[in-house]
């Protein structure tokens, strides 16, 4: 009896979420809506990559074919829906961050059937689609869910800082960013996402862009870029070291590859910044006013590794060492949508095993393990920050043995 009512408590928490996921996607007729519900709900249970793994009867195989199929289901309402879904949950909070990433999918496409583009190095000739995903996590660290992502099967491989902002794959941080924000704007709340990007983000246009819209960014900077000062020539990487220290703090450094393991002495300096910033199309010099955060691990750095370092600028005002605390927090949050991508892609997912034969079917199935591999995140975050409550009362049974099993 009572493994009976754990069972159907699980069953209920699955379709609960998958409601409150999906259940506001605008898809034209209630029976796709209720069929997209019934899927979420079910891959919950039991994900798979393909369709023929994830659901047991064929009654429910081929319900989710042809829900794939339908031409009146597209992935603009399936995004929109979920990003939404993401925003409404963030509403309780004044702010959260929100980290983005890209990665690519592969998908076995031999025959270059199945609308792939270059993905990888140009030397590994690899297929699949890249993609750059938005997260939002709160301050707790707990992820809430998807709030953005682009899709696009790319022939040139740009990556490189020529060319227009247009012609480079850059630009995706800044669509993806554009789209977290028309989601949190048509929720109707108040919170403030708070993007993190890593050193990839460090690009003119993105700083700019953000200081014009008034965005709350974080970036880890990867340029020696030079300062706006007219009395003398000066860099940003010579600047911030000379700052007064405005306070320490122990960072716990679990061990890896060429890294043991330490609890690290952090030094923290800050200051507020104008950058100088040149056009390489046509020359044109800019600038750009927002504060830079720097931490250095100092004292502890075992012989033979470099020091722990990290230098941030962000459109966040930085008064004390209190709020630059909350700028390194938050881009130590950046990592969760690396989690995200290896539990959609493989860890749980294996989104990259789909069996689909079209790029628009690929894509709504992606978007939708995207949904169920966030729910996973969230649950595992949700047990580390709720100590009180039983993992049972968070996770269904199959939920727990699938974390155990990875």
């Amino acid at each position: 009896m009572a493994e009976a009512r754990a069972k159907a408590k699980a069953c209920a928490d699955r379709r609960r979420w998958a409601q409150e996921e999906f259940g506001d996607v605008k898809l034209g007729d209630y029976r796709r809506v209720k069929r997209l519900v019934s899927m979420g709900a079910a891959l919950l249970a039991n994900v798979a990559g393909t369709i023929t793994g994830a659901f047991a009867s064929e009654a429910e195989r081929d319900g989710a074919y042809d829900f794939l199929s339908n031409s009146a289901v597209t992935r603009d309402a399936l995004t929109l829906g979920i990003w939404s879904a993401c925003a409404k949950r963030c509403a309780e909070f004044e702010w959260v961050y929100v980290p983005i990433d890209g990665d690519s999918l592969a998908p076995t496409d031999a025959h270059k059937t199945r609308g792939t583009g270059a993905v990888g190095t140009p030397k590994s000739h690899g297929l699949g689609f890249d993609v750059t995903t938005a997260i939002a996590v709160s301050a707790a660290g707990v992820p809430l869910g998807v709030c953005g992502q682009e899709f696009w099967p790319n022939a040139s491989r740009r990556t490189d800082d020529k060319g227009n902002l247009e012609e480079k794959e850059s630009r995706y941080w800044i669509v993806v960013a554009e789209q977290v924000m028309a989601a949190f704007c048509t929720s109707s709340n108040r919170s403030v996402p708070w993007f993190q990007f890593d050193c990839g983000g460090d690009m003119g246009e993105m700083l700019r862009h953000a200081v014009v819209n008034h965005w709350r960014i974080t970036v880890r900077a990867s340029w020696e870029r030079r300062l706006n000062d007219p009395e003398e020539i000066r860099y940003l990487w010579d600047t911030l070291p000379r700052q007064p220290e405005m306070g320490l703090y122990a960072l716990d450094v679990p061990v890896g590859k060429h890294r043991e393991a330490r609890v690290a002495h952090m030094s923290v300096r800050a200051c507020a910044i104008t950058l100088r910033l040149k056009d390489k199309q046509t020359g044109k010099i800019r600038t750009v006013t927002l504060d830079a955060v720097h931490t250095l691990e100092v004292v502890t750095t075992p012989t033979g590794e470099k020091p722990i370092e990290w230098m941030l600028l962000t459109t966040a005002p930085i008064a004390n060492f209190a709020d630059a605390g909350q700028v390194i927090d938050g881009y130590a949050q950046r990592w969760k949508v690396e989690l995200f991508h290896q539990l959609w892609k493989s860890g749980r997912c294996n989104v990259e095993d789909n069996h689909l034969h079209t790029s628009e079917r690929i894509l709504k199935w992606a978007t939708i393990l995207a949904s169920v591999a966030m729910r996973t995140l969230q649950l595992t975050y949700q047990a580390r920050n709720t100590h009180e409550l039983s993992a049972d009362s968070l996770l269904s049974r199959d939920e727990i043995d699938a974390i155990i099993l990875r």
